[in-house]
């Protein structure tokens, strides 16, 4: 925390020290710490004007003209959007420099003495943004700048000097300010750690995944039986063959990085499955209930590789040569549907393997899809697999 304590949220920003990890998103939201001191601002001027106890003054057109607005406008300004931590200590730091000495100016006319009251919200406020934005340093820095505005202050309206709570006032907006930065700074090493292990568990997840469906499956389709073992062994092994040669050299493509994209829409992806399923033994007819264009290609990735899984799953239990893959899409969902008349299942009776939890049900979740299976002894399965064309997250 030394970092922080010394360099603000400024040292956030800049990723120094340990945080530098991933804090270059942070960078422009940052400077929206400033909405803290300038709400404060406002809550404290509203309660001075309120101690003022003159309502139809020159002193309240002049304190709502002079405080309120700018620092509704400075409010509106951070909050919509970034800006650089330089800007924001400058205009700021002007801007209650500027308001200040003019009010200590006018305060020497009866009708504006109760404007060094007023001048007091601004002086706390830029205190505080320094020290959050720079540090402890730059706000002791602050605290000394701001009692010697005090002190010309007093001389500039003829009043007499600043007492010495104000002093301590300032130095208490000071380690308030300190206080937030190290809360933001411990909540940002806590999210970031957070963020890591869970990125770390999700990149196993998905590394278990793609062994189960690549590897693992294309296994266990060569080891099984196929009706041409006894008709043509030569050609059953050559088929074997290319199969293995293919998979490997797409396993290579994918562990060197190089594996090409799959182009094409979801239709064609799907319709290559067909012909892919067919090769291993199992036929697929494709049925297009509706034309289906425009889909985000992580959703085109996240059904094609979930019916994969579910066909497979097919060719291996259902005990059956044939199988339907069915596409449509309504009212902004698309769904893919895999459907066959094996054996089927008891669902009830059956615990989810790792496909089906796994390689459909997790991934149709993370695009916000759904995965339903329904299957029962000897009715066959229909596996039923829906996604928004609309993604409200990204997803990757």
């Amino acid at each position: 925390m030394r970092v922080v304590l010394l360099g603000g949220a400024g040292a956030l920003a800049g990723g120094s020290g340990r945080f530098a990890p991933g804090l270059s998103l942070v960078q422009g939201a940052v400077p929206r710490l400033v909405l803290v001191p300038v709400v404060f601002r406002l809550a404290l001027f509203l309660q001075a004007l309120w101690a003022v106890d003159t309502v139809a003054t020159p002193v309240l057109w002049f304190g709502l003209a002079v405080y309120v607005l700018p620092n509704l406008l400075e409010l509106a300004w951070v909050f919509r959007r970034t800006t650089g931590i330089r800007r924001v200590l400058a205009a700021d730091t002007t801007y209650t420099l500027f308001t200040s000495l003019a009010a200590a100016l006018f305060a020497a006319h009866p009708a504006f003495a109760d404007l060094l009251a007023l001048t007091w919200p601004n002086i706390m406020g830029t205190v505080m943004i320094w020290t959050l934005l720079r540090g402890a340093l730059a706000g002791g820095a602050a605290v000394a700048g701001a009692v010697l505005l005090r002190y010309v202050m007093a001389a500039l309206s003829g009043t007499s000097a600043p007492a010495t709570w104000i002093l301590l006032a300032l130095v208490a907006a000071a380690g308030t300010s300190l206080a937030i930065v190290v809360l933001v700074a411990g909540s940002m090493r806590f999210a970031l750690g957070l963020g890591e292990q869970r990125g770390r568990a999700a990149e196993r997840e998905r590394h278990r995944r793609d062994v189960h469906d690549t590897v693992l499956q294309v296994m266990e389709a060569l080891a099984l039986p196929s009706p041409g073992d006894l008709r043509d062994p030569g050609a059953s092994l050559d088929q074997v063959r290319r199969t293995a040669r293919a998979h490997a050299l797409r396993l290579r493509l994918s562990l060197e990085g190089d594996a090409p994209a799959e182009p094409g829409g979801l239709e064609h992806r799907l319709g290559a499955l067909t012909v892919e399923m067919t090769a291993e033994g199992l036929r697929v007819d494709l049925v297009v209930l509706t034309k289906v264009t425009d889909v985000p290609e992580s959703v085109v990735n996240a059904l094609h590789d979930a019916a994969r899984e579910a066909l497979r799953n097919t060719l291996k239990h259902a005990n059956t040569p044939r199988a339907v893959l069915c596409l449509e899409e309504t009212e902004g969902v698309v769904t893919v549907s895999v459907r066959d008349h094996g054996t089927g299942f008891d669902t009830g009776a059956h615990r989810a393997g790792f496909g089906i939890e796994n390689s459909i049900h997790a991934r149709l979740a993370e695009i916000g899809g759904t995965a339903r299976i329904d299957s029962a002894p000897g009715q066959g399965t229909r596996v039923v697999l829906s996604a928004p064309l609309e993604l409200r997250f990204p997803v990757g």
